[in-house]
């Protein structure tokens, strides 16, 4: 019984996935676009400006939770600045 439950589960997950994979298909081809709008991201130069006390905070030694702290940045984003500007 628990069997053919499992199994009725995995065709309309499949059926489900077909679907949504086909009607995402259809917008592309009428010339919808997927993923993030163009110039949603920030670039190198202005988040080395936004982020310039962070790195400096960073290249002079300070822990990173310290640094969050001092700038009111949260933890996460000053991992993520130091992974990319900090050597």
């Amino acid at each position: 019984m628990i069997a053919i439950l499992s199994t009725c589960a995995q065709l309309e997950r499949d059926n489900i996935s077909f679907r949504l994979n086909s009607e995402r298909k259809q917008y592309v081809e009428k010339g919808g676009k997927l993923g993030r709008p163009t110039g949603s991201t920030k670039s190198q130069d202005k988040k080395r400006e936004e982020y310039r006390e962070v790195i400096n905070l960073l290249n002079k030694g300070y822990a990173i939770r310290d640094v969050a702290k001092l700038t009111g940045k949260g933890i996460s984003t000053v991992q993520r600045v130091k992974k990319e500007f900090v050597a």
